[in-house]
């Protein structure tokens, strides 16, 4: 068992003398001042190492530890060094605990964008919250964020109206037990099951964006844990409203859905770009990459002449947009074209 430094000291006191009466020594000249640590000694005499005792008020708090270890083993110890040590030990026991700059301001991740947690509500996000973006710059990736592919397989279905409904996500195709991972860091939000999400397992980023991991078959986290990019959170399934095992994965901002292959490009596990601008459309977000091209389209544009004029093909186009080749193409609508 470890007891606190003055404890120690306090301890070594009654084992080395009965009683000490002591008053302030000025260290003043010897190069202190105001700002000097006074080293107690008894009042009748100066003790012969004065030396030993300036040199204690130098000390840093593991070098105190140190100077006590080496206590416990003496024979004798003069009582002078033993009232500068307790006194010293009393000033380092005041110091409060250092408290992580994060974990002082940020009791979960994005918590200045988001300002609240709710570990029941999927989507607990009143409009409010978005209703005074037009643009905003998320930074995906950085030095310390990294980005990992929850999982590596065919899109069964993408992003965009589907019979009638909006597919807030992507969907894609894994075998039941496959591992699924964590996109980024963060920290758990919601793990158990929704309706028609089945299993689900939601995950705050720190950069913002919340992902959602959805139909899986067991879950590998809990609500309130950290997890790593990369990190296992899941094992593929079929649960809830689903016809066959794959996983359907979103990313939103504030609640608002993002198409994911605007930001990830699925066939090369990457991001497309290390930082995004989205745009508010009111109920979901667009995403353009930084870097990328982009072409507006005009009156009489078709893919071919597109991938013709920017050096690219089809398929290439096809897959950045996440359309296919016979999509209907509306004026003035922004397609990717080049990566950056």
């Amino acid at each position: 068992m470890r007891y606190p430094l003055h404890h120690i000291i306090v301890g070594l006191l009654f084992l080395g003398m009965t009683k000490v009466h002591a008053t302030p020594y000025d260290l003043s000249n010897e190069g202190g001042g105001k700002d000097t640590i006074g080293v107690w000694v008894p009042a009748d005499s100066v003790p012969p190492h004065i030396n030993l005792l300036v040199r204690l008020t130098r000390l840093e708090k593991q070098q105190m530890v140190r100077v006590v270890d080496s206590l416990l083993d003496a024979d004798y110890v003069h009582p002078s060094i033993l009232v500068s040590l307790s006194h010293m030990s009393e000033r380092y026991s005041e110091e409060p605990p250092a408290v992580p700059v994060a974990a002082a301001y940020m009791p979960y991740p994005a918590h200045d964008i988001y300002g609240s947690w709710d570990t029941h509500e999927v989507n607990p996000y009143d409009k409010t919250l978005s209703a005074n973006d037009t643009t905003v710059l998320l930074v995906l990736k950085s030095d310390t964020q990294e980005f990992v592919q929850p999982v590596v397989g065919v899109i069964t279905s993408r992003y965009g109206f589907r019979d009638g409904r909006h597919h807030n996500g992507v969907d894609i195709d894994l075998q039941v037990w496959d591992k699924v991972y964590a996109a980024f860091d963060g920290v758990v939000r919601i793990a158990h099951a929704d309706g028609g999400y089945g299993r689900l397992v939601v995950i705050r980023h720190y950069n913002g964006l919340e992902t959602f991991y959805a139909h899986l078959h067991r879950y590998k986290v809990s609500e309130g844990d950290t997890v790593k990019a990369g990190q296992v959170i899941g094992l593929g399934g079929s649960s809830g409203r689903s016809t066959g095992s794959h996983l359907h994965f979103e990313m939103r901002y504030k609640g608002k859905p993002v198409n994911p292959m605007h930001m990830i490009a699925l066939k090369e596990q990457k991001l497309i770009s290390d930082s995004v601008v989205l745009y508010n459309n009111g109920r979901t977000y667009s995403a353009y990459p930084k870097g990328v091209v982009y072409h507006t389209i005009e009156r009489g544009d078709c893919l071919y002449n597109i991938a013709r004029r920017y050096g690219t093909t089809i398929s290439h186009i096809c897959e950045m947009n996440g359309i296919r080749r016979n999509s209907t193409l509306r004026v003035g609508r922004k397609l990717m074209v080049s990566g950056s």
